[in-house]
């Protein structure tokens, strides 16, 4: 419960409205005197890459307001009648949620406080996967830690209680470090075995209605990593960014059927790639020979993880890719990322807005104002725009009335392998449904 549903309104944070620990501490050690025992939950958000970008102290912020809002919700209806939760305290940078013994004669232990735990991580994210951008998500991430504090009469009861936060932020960072170890070990085996395959999602021109090209998207076991962002973060993070990306370069070069003389492939990467020298050497321009495409025909979606750093660097080595042929296109426009200057300093032949604007369009005339923005910049410069994430009807009306002329989305094809054509029919029998309805 927030504090001022409690009552204590005036010792409240004012940020949050949730209550302060040492504030508190009179109250905590009360019930621990009278229970004998109280459980202790900690939620910790920790950055998850290294380096700063303009928008991260924003995300971050958002973030722990998400959380504090979050909290209190949770305390209300998370538990059986039988438990008895505190309201969450702050600590720091971490929320400490308090669980006294159920009111039964059940002694509170470990296996009460596992089960709360993983409930609370649970919806705890679940609730942060659909209030958050995917910036916020991919830089920081919360671990929730537990400890079980005793009374001890010989002992201060401040003293017991502040060692029992510190315990359950240091079981936090060991989930933390747990969950690292084990990425480690599932990368190292997806990369020895090349255990990932190459799905593809077709890129449709909405006035021709015909398909220009398809994206290919890396796919691998679930229960290794819940989605391929989680995949590739890892390897960031490993330093293994170049293995995984050639890896799936070539899985999409082998598995991809033929395409028509004037259709793209479009392949993710991130920008610290474009570094990497078998974009250029030999061996990779005979895969693609294999496969069909001339460099012309290879599009670079620049996937923008981190900020850029070094611009001189990364246009000096982009003179070189252009020069072999390749195109490039900037991914996520719109998302936090793809910034102004990157976007300057890439040159891209294409622009695709991140889904973030596209989802709901029909409903938000700021984001119609947005992407008509984008369009007029795209008009003057000569960037072709594409619009991801399209799926209903109502999102594709409100494109094609902004003007955007290529998208892709689930509304067409969900990516597969072979890729699937989208059914024109569809939007034919729709539009004819529309104008006799008219």
């Amino acid at each position: 419960m927030s504090s001022k549903a409690s009552g204590t309104s005036d010792t409240s944070d004012v940020r949050d409205e949730l209550p302060v620990l040492g504030l508190h501490l009179e109250q905590i050690e009360r019930y621990l005197a009278s229970d004998g025992k109280i459980g202790m939950l900690s939620v910790t958000l920790l950055g998850r890459q290294d380096g700063d970008t303009d928008d991260a102290w924003s995300h971050y912020q958002t973030l722990l307001d998400e959380i504090s809002d979050f909290l209190p919700d949770f305390s209300r209806r998370a538990l059986r009648r039988s438990d008895r939760l505190l309201e969450p305290v702050i600590s720091g940078n971490s929320f400490v949620v308090l669980l006294t013994p159920p009111r039964d004669d059940r002694s509170l232990n470990r296996t009460d406080l596992a089960a709360v735990r993983n409930r609370l991580l649970r919806d705890l994210n679940g609730h942060l996967s659909r209030c958050m951008p995917r910036p916020a998500l991919e830089r920081f991430q919360t671990y929730v830690g537990a400890a079980l504090v005793r009374h001890d009469s010989s002992i201060d009861g401040r003293r017991i209680i502040y060692r029992g936060v510190e315990e359950a932020i240091a079981d936090a960072m060991l989930q933390r470090d747990r969950e690292e170890r084990q990425r480690t070990v599932y990368l190292r085996r997806i990369l020895r075995g090349g255990h990932v395959h190459a799905v593809y999602q077709p890129v449709v021109d909405l006035v021709d209605r015909r398909v220009i090209g398809y994206e290919a998207l890396t796919r691998m076991r679930r229960e290794e990593f819940r989605t391929p962002d989680q995949l590739f973060r890892a390897a960031h993070e490993s330093g293994a960014l170049w293995t995984l990306e050639r890896l799936c370069r070539r899985r999409a070069l082998e598995t991809l059927p033929p395409l028509e003389p004037d259709q793209l492939l479009f392949l993710n990467i991130e920008p610290d790639s474009m570094f990497d020298p078998q974009l250029r050497d030999t061996a990779f321009l005979e895969q693609m020979e294999t496969a069909g495409l001339a460099p012309s025909r290879v599009v670079f979606e620049v996937t923008e993880h981190a900020a850029v750093r070094d611009f001189a660097s990364l246009r000096r080595v982009l003179g070189e890719i252009r020069a072999v042929g390749f195109r490039l296109a900037m991914d996520d426009v719109g998302s936090g990322y793809a910034g102004l200057q990157t976007i300057a300093e890439i040159r891209p032949d294409f622009l695709k807005i991140d889904m973030s604007l596209v989802r709901d369009l029909h409903l938000a005339p700021i984001k119609r104002e947005l992407i008509s923005t984008i369009l007029r910049f795209s008009e003057s410069t000569g960037i072709a725009i594409v619009a991801e994430g399209v799926e209903s009807e109502a999102e594709l009306v409100s494109l094609a009335d902004t003007g955007v002329r290529c998208a892709q989305g689930f509304l067409f094809a969900e990516p597969d392998s072979p890729p699937r054509a989208p059914d024109w029919e569809q939007f034919e029998d729709r539009s004819s449904s529309d104008e006799d309805d008219a």
